[in-house]
């Protein structure tokens, strides 16, 4: 029987692979068929604000986004702070990249958090900045911060302990988790064939399990969203989202209310009246 985890000690775990810009076009399928079970892939979308020589956001975002979904695996993309820049700025930038690719409410999303900062605190305050901003933007979405261990202990990722940890540790064995996190839920622990290979901190059902925690509580499965005078920039801000973010979900999440909708509510007719996915 093939496993679907990697045997390293002390861990049974959903295994998964990420990219940067340096592996391109990934083959995605190649993977699948030569690692069986294989259960996540993750890719790099942004740096800091996209500035020239940061190659963001990747131009083969689109390729990995799209194989890593067909080849039937969950999906995580990740941004590369720049310490540098406003964190919530730069959490605006990624969200609106992924907006562009088609994004679902299943995604993993990762603050990839290496880069030393003028001070540990102003790193770890950059940070916390995007992801922040980050579950603003995504509050249904799986949410992580990527670290290393010394990094860590240096104080750069201080007051990160609310997020997942995707630790960074090439080892046989599962590692201890610095401050200020007490558990990791991803751990990179190597590489397979040049690239970087992840265990989730579970099974392949617990990943699902995981993912699935992130998602609304299930309810009515509409509800009425505007009437007369409302504005799209005060339906963003009732819901703590930006314009930009508004605007891309609408064509997925606000769909026309029927006659028979607007009838059962005894809503007048000529009010454009949608509905909303939860």
């Amino acid at each position: 029987m093939i496993r679907a985890y990697h045997p390293v000690a002390g861990v049974q775990s959903a295994q998964g692979l990420d990219v940067s810009d340096f592996q391109g076009a990934y083959n995605w399928a190649g993977a699948v068929k030569a690692y069986p079970g294989l259960a996540f892939g993750v890719f790099r979308l942004t740096q800091g604000l996209g500035a020239p020589g940061t190659v963001s956001p990747d131009p083969d975002a689109a390729w990995n986004h799209a194989q890593i979904r067909d080849n039937g695996l969950r999906r995580g993309a990740y941004h590369f702070l720049d310490p540098r820049l406003d964190g919530a700025a730069q959490a605006r930038y990624f969200t609106g990249a992924h907006d562009r690719l088609g994004f679902t409410g299943t995604d993993m999303l990762f603050c990839d958090n290496e880069t030393a900062g003028s001070s540990p605190q102003a790193t770890a305050a950059c940070a916390e900045a995007f992801m922040a901003e980050l579950v603003t933007l995504r509050p249904h979405n799986p949410v992580g911060v990527y670290t290393y261990i010394n990094f860590a202990n240096e104080g750069n990722c201080a007051g990160l302990e609310r997020y997942p940890l995707w630790l960074a540790y090439p080892a046989a064995s599962a590692p201890k988790p610095p401050p200020p996190w007490v558990a990791w839920t991803f751990w990179q622990w190597g590489q397979r064939n040049g690239i970087d290979a992840d265990a989730f901190n579970g099974t392949i059902a617990g990943l699902d399990a995981w993912i699935a925690s992130f998602q609304p509580p299930a309810g009515p499965p509409y509800r009425h969203l505007t009437r007369a005078g409302d504005t799209l920039g005060g339906l963003a801000a009732s819901r703590n989202a930006s314009l930009e973010h508004f605007l891309s979900r609408s064509a997925v999440d606000y769909q026309p209310a029927d006659e028979a909708a607007l009838a059962a509510a005894k809503l007048p007719a000529g009010i454009p009246y949608y509905t909303e996915n939860p």
